[in-house]
């Protein structure tokens, strides 16, 4: 949607009821007026908007944006202090030296759980690793934090992919004395450092912007002169707030203006809701004007509508009179000034892709690895292409994996004789197994080497049947909306089937499906280029060519060569998935606030609420902490750290299926309503929970970190 013209800031109007004045104002340009009072009305000066500061680099996107909150859990430092702070540093290197201070909290006073009330606005970019690190330390003065390392109490450094793809948007971590980040990027910690307690790592969506669209079209305007009239007509949208002296007008929108006073129709703008429409009944006053070639403005009419109103849509309720006071209390054969019809409203939201991942899609990474050569490879070249292989493949899958709660990935071989028979095979499975997933990044690379070594390679491949495979298989993923593929074709031989890859890419076009076409070494690439760039009318865009060596550098850190190649190839992602989405009418459900449960499958159950758990407690223990006298004798919770429902999702429902287990000793409460999108009854609920056991489950051990939502994933070990 495209707009010459573009919605400003309100600006607040004050006026008297004087019609008269307002006439006699409006002779004057707008952008001449001054804060006065002429005649009895008043006009602020229009907020105008640099066009430099639109889309800047520095400019936040707010659908990208994410507010963090940190909270200390268990404090168990040997160190005291009086007070304090939370310093929050960003890195979307692997360098210890690049780290940049995103913001500081106010003092809190030191204890053993800790709260910090500030929220660090941070951007979010999903073809990124970033990086970010808390520093806690001791606070001397409050207005000039201690510096030094030896105030330093505890660090922790965690990604913000986690933190994103986590359930309920919530993440913990081990506190250090030192943290790094070669140790954050691996997941592990070592065995020398002491306990120092956990922190809790809150993620936010600040309110989301939910505009309406409007478009207006004119009919038999007044002209400026009959004859020769060079005038240009447009309007400006004010919401109307009456008080009990005076009326207030506060801008909202101002048209482009079109040389056209007999049918002009301008172009469709957009509203935020909460200007226009944060009440129903709200009155919106539009000012019909001209304009002529000096720049000055006139006055031709108004009308009145409201959001409930235009919410008709386009028809004979939407065909409003412009009206002058002015000529209509002069001449009383006066009708109207001419019309103005709404043509266009769309009430919608629009859902970025941060908007979706928070929701619930999980994303999943295919690899296909084309193992054709036109001609022999020397041993150097075929090492060459296996460092840059597992480069790659691991640039772009330590980004995806994060949000891959079970870490597994689809792995394809193409153009081989393969065994027993050495038969030609453009789509095999690299693992040789009866199931194309292999665990973790390690498993792909475990299995390219050994299937390299079994393998003999073709002159020329095929790339279609993967994508035929893989778009098929992200069909049957699951639920619209909770499932999005990314598949990954690295080749460096000749494709000779490109018709019938423009036909594949036509098919993915409506799959929940990106593709990567990645060329490998020194072939000449041009007809897969070409392939790859075309555009047809009415499909949404699917795929992108990397050639891996133009991102490539030798002189450069390994580092530095993997964030090119996963920035270069993840970029459109994004965009790929919300066109798939907004096509398919997908809309993105409220953040879920709870985290994937080992109980139940991500596509089959995802809860709006938490599981709940209920202990029977005795009468001497209730008020001072929490027994479990069948699990664990020896483990008393104190009153602040006893588990707590969280607040009700918006839209959901407030029962539960009370499941008792143990022996009745601990009650667990599962939710009864989950996403709008999984339409499942009572009873199905609980034959599904007879077929998974969970009855007869045992639980042999409770942890504090359990009893609520951790928002992380599971930690694949052969990661």
């Amino acid at each position: 949607m495209t707009n010459s013209a573009i919605a400003l800031p309100p600006t607040r109007i004050n006026r008297r009821r004087s019609t008269k004045a307002l006439h006699d104002f409006f002779s004057r340009p707008f952008t001449q007026r001054r804060s006065q009072s002429i005649a009895g009305v008043r006009v602020s000066p229009r907020i105008s908007v640099a066009p430099s500061c639109i889309g800047s680099k520095h400019g936040i996107n707010m659908s990208n944006t994410i507010e963090i909150s940190i909270t200390i859990h268990d404090f168990a430092t040997t160190e005291t202090a009086k007070e304090i702070i939370c310093e929050l540093y960003e890195n979307e290197t692997e360098s210890e030296e690049n780290w940049s201070k995103v913001g500081t909290s106010s003092p809190v006073r030191f204890s053993r759980n800790i709260v910090f009330p500030e929220k660090f606005s941070y951007q979010y970019v999903f073809e990124k690793t970033q990086l970010v690190k808390a520093v806690f330390s001791r606070c001397y003065d409050r207005n000039k934090p201690s510096s030094s390392s030896s105030d330093i109490l505890a660090t922790s450094i965690f990604k913000v992919d986690e933190l994103i793809g986590s359930f309920g948007l919530q993440l913990r971590r081990q506190l250090q004395k030192t943290g790094n980040i070669a140790t954050a990027l691996s997941g592990t910690l070592r065995q020398s450092d002491e306990y120092l307690g956990g922190i809790i790592v809150s993620a936010e969506m600040p309110e989301k912007e939910q505009p309406i669209v409007v478009q207006f079209h004119g009919k038999s305007l007044d002209r400026k002169d009959f004859l020769w009239d060079e005038t240009a007509v447009f309007f400006r949208v004010f919401r109307l707030e009456e008080g009990k002296d005076d009326d207030s007008l506060v801008f909202l929108y101002e048209s482009e203006a079109l040389k056209n006073h007999s049918h002009p129709q301008w172009a469709e703008f957009r509203l935020d809701t909460q200007d226009a429409a944060d009440n129903r009944n709200r009155l919106l006053e539009i000012w019909v004007m001209y304009k002529d070639v000096d720049g000055k403005e006139g006055y031709i009419g108004k009308f009145l509508t409201t959001y409930a109103k235009m919410k008709y849509g386009p028809g004979s309720d939407n065909v409003y009179s412009v009206i002058n006071d002015v000529k209509k209390a002069q001449k009383k054969s006066y009708e109207n000034s001419g019309k103005m019809e709404l043509v266009k409203f769309t009430d919608v939201s629009f859902y970025s892709f941060l908007d979706y991942i928070v929701s619930g899609t999980q994303l999943h990474f295919e690899i296909g690895v084309d193992f054709s050569t036109p001609e022999p490879v020397h041993e150097l070249d075929q090492r060459r292409f296996d460092g840059e292989l597992h480069m790659a493949i691991r640039a772009i899958g330590s980004i995806i994996r994060d949000y891959t709660p079970n870490r597994l990935f689809a792995a394809f071989g193409i153009g081989a004789k393969i065994p027993p028979t050495f038969h030609e095979s453009n789509e095999f499975f690299l693992n040789f197994s009866m199931d194309p997933i292999c665990r973790g990044l390690d498993g792909v690379m475990e299995a390219y080497r050994k299937t390299q070594s079994m393998v003999t390679p073709l002159k020329e491949s095929k790339l279609s049947p993967v994508i035929n495979y893989v778009t098929r298989m992200s069909h049957r993923s699951g639920f619209r909306g909770l499932h999005y593929h990314v598949l990954a074709l690295f080749t460096r031989g000749e494709v000779t089937d490109l018709k019938e890859i423009q036909q594949a890419l036509n098919s993915a076009s409506d799959a929940p499906l990106s593709i990567l076409i990645i060329g490998m070494g020194d072939f000449d690439f041009s007809p897969l280029q070409k392939l790859c760039s075309k555009r047809k009318d009415g499909r949404r865009d699917v795929v992108q060519f990397i050639h891996l060596k133009s991102l490539l550098n030798g002189a450069e850190a390994p580092w530095l060569n993997k964030s090119r190649i996963a920035e270069t190839a993840l970029r459109n992602v994004p965009h790929h998935m919300v066109q798939y989405m907004h096509n398919a009418n997908i809309a993105a459900k409220p953040p879920i606030q709870v985290c994937r449960s080992p109980l139940f499958h991500s596509s089959s159950l995802i809860p709006d609420k938490p599981t709940e758990f209920d202990f029977e407690l005795t009468k001497d223990n209730r008020h001072v902490g929490i027994e479990i006298p069948s699990l664990m004798p020896n483990l008393i919770l104190p009153p602040d750290l006893s588990p707590r429902p969280r607040q009700d999702r918006r839209g959901s429902d407030t029962q539960y299926l009370d499941i008792e287990t143990m022996r009745g000793s601990l009650t667990v409460r599962v939710p009864e309503r989950c996403h709008s999108v999984l339409q499942t009854s009572r009873e199905q609920y609980q034959r599904r929970l007879k077929e998974r056991g969970l009855a007869r489950m045992k639980f042999p051990r409770v942890e504090l970190s359990t009893l609520e939502s951790s928002g992380g994933s599971t930690q694949d070990s052969s990661l």
